[in-house]
């Protein structure tokens, strides 16, 4: 989970359990929007709204880390992964 606003309004963006081209889409907890991290503008590090009620608006970019599946299974040995086909 990730907790951000948008013009003061909290959001908390959580997996939708969807991608679209191979991309996680998000979905955040308070209004039910769907946010996509490859609809922004060429070269803009962004999240886009493509659905409800805070459609084309943005957020900025996600903080986050690289790991290699060993590491991060260590430190989260519950973790349950999500298949794609």
């Amino acid at each position: 989970m990730y907790r951000s606003s948008w013009n003061g309004q909290r959001v908390t963006l959580a997996a939708s359990g969807w991608t679209w081209n191979d991309t996680f889409v998000l979905y955040d907890k308070e209004t039910g929007s769907i946010w996509f991290g490859g609809a922004g503008p060429a070269g803009t590090p962004s999240l886009l709204c493509v659905s409800g009620p805070l459609e084309n608006a943005t957020l900025g970019r996600l903080e986050h880390n690289r790991v290699i599946w060993r590491s991060w299974y260590a430190l989260y040995p519950f973790t349950k992964v999500a298949q794609v086909r």
